[in-house]
């Protein structure tokens, strides 16, 4: 097949979603990096403006979105993780939110997150307590009531993976990761835009190779119906696929930060500061 049929086809089967054997194979051919490179510059533009729109909506509010968005959020997990652990109560749940209750729990986080400036910092703070809360009801089941959820294993590897790579896409603009600080500022400012240029440009690089090779993976694990062991529905491409969706943003963190840095070179303003970790930008 030409590159052209195998763009088309990856386009129209994800939209769809009608993923069939010949999806896996365009997926696995040149076509893939015409496909996503593309679409990781647009999804970091995208998401550029996202965090502009936050932006403007704090100035508004005067406070941190996270001050509403984090309350509604919190009783959503925790709804969530009831359910998950005591069955009637996720019988109850389920007949009172009409059978939407996965649909709340997932997709409402998800949208509220969308009107915060660091949505980062929020992903990584909520995977860390429900991980650890799996774990810790994990460890309580089975040497106290000598028994044991099947999953409680097998979903906080997949939670620490998300925890860890939306920590490193905030670091990323935090600047604390893999900055080389102390060589950088040996230079003076066009030779500490050059390298800092350069830091941002492999990002970009990095994210397309990474949005493209999980991409591949995540309908790989979609079309082998791949589920997460220990449970009966609960498929592996659902945390796969905030990969890709990691990495764009990730780009976004690229972008910001080469936009901040000829700002402050035209400004005349220091281009590398002391940055913390965790701290905010």
């Amino acid at each position: 097949m030409s590159i052209w049929s195998d763009m088309s086809m990856i386009v129209s089967a994800t939209l769809s979603g009608d993923i069939t054997f010949k999806t896996v194979q365009a997926y696995r051919s040149e076509a893939a990096w015409f496909v996503f490179g593309p679409l990781t510059i647009l999804g970091a533009i995208a998401f550029y403006y996202r965090e502009r729109f936050a932006e403007r909506l704090e100035e508004r509010l005067g406070y941190s979105a996270t001050k509403i968005t984090h309350p509604i959020i919190s009783v959503l997990i925790l709804l969530g993780l009831l359910a998950a652990f005591l069955p009637p109560i996720n019988a109850l749940l389920g007949t009172l939110t009409l059978g939407l209750l996965p649909i709340l729990v997932v997709f409402g986080p998800i949208l509220l997150i969308m009107f915060e400036r660091t949505p980062e910092r929020t992903i990584v703070i909520y995977a860390y307590i429900v991980m650890a809360t799996i774990i810790f009801v994990g460890v309580v089941q089975r040497f106290v009531f000598s028994v044991q959820v099947p999953w409680s294993t097998t979903i906080p590897p997949l939670l620490f993976m998300i925890m860890a790579w939306f920590g490193a896409t905030f670091n990323i603009r935090l600047r604390t990761h893999l900055s080389f600080s102390e060589f950088r500022t040996k230079y003076g400012p066009k030779g500490q835009l050059f390298w800092l240029t350069f830091d941002n440009f492999l990002w970009l690089v990095f994210c397309v190779i990474c949005v493209t090779t999980m991409s591949r993976v995540t309908v790989n694990t979609y079309d082998n119906f791949a589920i997460v062991l220990g449970t009966d529905d609960t498929m592996r491409w659902w945390f796969l696929a905030t990969m890709p969706v990691c990495f764009i943003l990730l780009a976004t963190r690229a972008l910001e930060n080469v936009l901040e840095d000829f700002a402050n070179y035209k400004a005349g303003e220091p281009l590398i500061k002391q940055a913390v970790i965790g701290g905010d930008v």
